[in-house]
């Protein structure tokens, strides 16, 4: 399949540009993996394991609209607090809960950027109008600045800016509006086909990229393997 008419493209931001270095995106820290892939976590009953982590990430999502690192940042630490507290067998402290609340917000290396993304980047640039919709904290200019990505994009809308994740069909209405290309001229990639479900609803069309592991291609939607792949299709 080949799109014919394309003004702009639309950017997920992980596991399309870039993915967690220790495999999972609220727990990324080296520090935390550590910690779960422990002996002493995983001796505790999963059942209460599972309740603990469960309220704990409710905690987080309730905080759908974060203005600034420093409010990100109280969130993470809360939000591990919570974790350490409910299971004191890990003997960890409010400090521990800090530190890695610290290195989850402030250090990029927690994230592994895929070779393809800016040469890709590169080859666009000019030639569509970009942007990025992505479901995160505001660390994410962070993020986007260490891999050298930002300079690429025309437009940037970012759920905890506008307070609503994907498909919610807000998050899409505001990246048309910054990125001022009719919607059925427009591409949006993302790892979760729901979230391309809200985005086509807009007339936004829809790509599965399925890089990140164990993703199957879409039976509704063109489907990449990786985001070079994107070529193919223009």
């Amino acid at each position: 399949m080949k799109f014919e008419v394309a003004g702009g493209i639309f950017f997920d931001v992980g596991w399309t540009l870039l993915a967690p270095r220790y495999g999972n995106w609220t727990y990324n820290t080296a520090k935390m993996h550590e910690v779960m892939m422990s002996q002493r976590f995983l001796s505790i009953p999963e059942q209460r394991r599972r309740k603990v982590l469960e309220q704990a990430q409710a905690y987080l999502d309730s905080h759908v609209k974060v203005d600034s690192e420093d409010e990100e940042l109280y969130c993470m630490r809360m939000f591990f607090r919570m974790i350490f507290d409910g299971l004191p067998e890990l003997g960890l402290s409010a400090e521990d809960a800090d530190e890695i609340a610290r290195d989850k917000v402030f250090n990029m290396e927690n994230y592994v950027y895929f070779e393809d993304a800016v040469p890709l980047l590169q080859k666009l640039r000019g030639r569509y109008r970009l942007g990025v919709i992505s479901d995160t904290w505001p660390s994410i200019g962070r993020m986007l600045d260490y891999g050298g990505l930002t300079e690429f994009f025309d437009a940037f809308t970012f759920s905890c800016y506008v307070g609503a994740c994907k498909p919610d069909r807000r998050i899409f209405e505001d990246a048309l509006a910054k990125l001022g290309v009719p919607a059925q001229e427009t591409i949006f990639i993302d790892d979760i086909e729901r979230n391309l479900d809200g985005a086509a609803a807009l007339g936004i069309n829809p790509v599965l990229i399925t890089y990140k592991p164990g993703a199957i291609p879409s039976e509704k939607y063109p489907s990449i393997a990786r985001v070079s792949d994107l070529l193919q299709l223009l």
